[in-house]
């Protein structure tokens, strides 16, 4: 068929019948022939295969014999190299590949925004705010003291009575004690 046109060659199959007649014609005799040649062949080939299976045996039982002390000594090489090997990959490399993937982890991680806890900051507001009233609370309770004592002690100091009987010689309560902030020792 032409590559230009999409007409089909036109065909005659007479022509192709009669060549095929004379091809077969000429085959015939050749088979005829080949026949007891190939059988001849077969013949000889039966013991051949015979023993050629067994110096294949041979060869594989000599090879086996050659190859098993190779092996055995290519595993005993081999086997403290993977050891090694092992050991150099969950000292060194295993780190790294677990850095790379934490790494890797935060690259694609989406950050969340961190939630405001306003409960917690009133909380700690208001436990500032009574910590410093009661602070406040204490200095006033505390001068409320020091001024409540200090009235006594000049009541105390201005009375004729109150400077015979006090100090070691006297009912035996000391007076104010520089080391107590103005206040009495109580024995």
């Amino acid at each position: 068929m032409s590559v230009m046109t999409k007409k089909q060659p036109v065909i005659d199959a007479g022509a192709l019948r009669d060549q095929a007649m004379n091809a077969a014609r000429q085959v015939k005799p050749m088979a005829v022939k080949s026949v007891p040649m190939a059988q001849q062949a077969a013949q000889q080939a039966v013991p051949l295969a015979r023993s050629a299976g067994t110096t294949v045996r041979q060869g594989a039982d000599t090879a086996v014999a050659w190859a098993t002390p190779r092996v055995e000594a290519a595993r005993s090489w081999a086997a403290p190299q993977l050891e090694q090997s092992a050991h150099a990959i969950t000292e060194n490399l295993a780190p790294m590949v677990s850095n790379a993937l934490i790494t890797a982890a935060h690259k694609i991680d989406t950050k969340q925004k961190p939630r405001r806890r306003r409960g917690a900051l009133i909380v700690g507001i208001v436990l500032l705010a009574a910590a410093a009233a009661g602070g406040a609370a204490a200095v006033v309770m505390q001068r409320k003291r020091d001024s409540a004592y200090s009235g006594m002690a000049d009541a105390a100091s201005s009375s004729p009575a109150s400077t015979e009987g006090s100090g070691p010689e006297g009912d035996g309560t000391d007076g104010p004690d520089p080391d107590l902030n103005g206040h009495p020792r109580i024995v």
